[in-house]
């Protein structure tokens, strides 16, 4: 009789298991989506932060706003057919997350107590590049408590060349 008694008691431990793992699997994949879709976010941050660094770099020797590609490792001598372009250099840098030519915007300014204007460029001006980029997130649960974010970063830079 000793022994009938055991079984039942091991039975019903297997019964309170599989309910407590059912009532904590839930949570468990929620906690883990939600640190997925953050990681996604922190991702699109550094993206469009690191975008406008490379769209910045490229305004300070060129001003062309927009070409077909971007190659840093040639020089731009010629207007008519650049290697490369401030929102084209953007872009590719944020491919990755979906940057587009709309989402980069380019102003110049002339730098803190400097009385001359930077229409048209000089050398000296302030270039500033911004990038934004709207965020959402891809899981069904997280997306109801979090809506879509919009990230933007901004880079500035003295301009070193006038071209074209």
């Amino acid at each position: 009789m000793k022994r009938s008694s055991d079984l039942s008691t091991r039975r019903g431990g297997r019964g309170q298991a599989l309910v407590e793992t059912a009532l904590v699997l839930p949570v468990f994949i929620l906690i883990l989506v939600a640190l997925f879709d953050f990681g996604r976010a922190i991702y699109t941050y550094n993206t469009v932060a690191n975008a406008a660094r490379s769209g910045v770099r490229t305004a300070v020797i060129n001003q062309i706003q927009t070409s077909p590609d971007c190659d840093e490792t040639r020089p731009t001598v010629n207007a008519a057919n650049p290697h490369s372009s401030i929102s084209a250099c953007a872009v590719r840098s944020g491919a990755s997350i979906g940057v587009v030519a709309s989402d980069v915007s380019v102003s110049y300014a002339p730098p803190a107590g400097v009385t001359y204007t930077c229409s048209p460029v000089k050398v000296g001006c302030i270039a500033t590049v911004t990038v934004q980029h709207s965020w959402s997130p891809i899981t069904p649960i997280i997306s109801t408590i979090v809506n879509n974010l919009d990230f933007s970063s901004s880079s500035s830079m003295p301009v070193e060349r006038v071209f074209p």
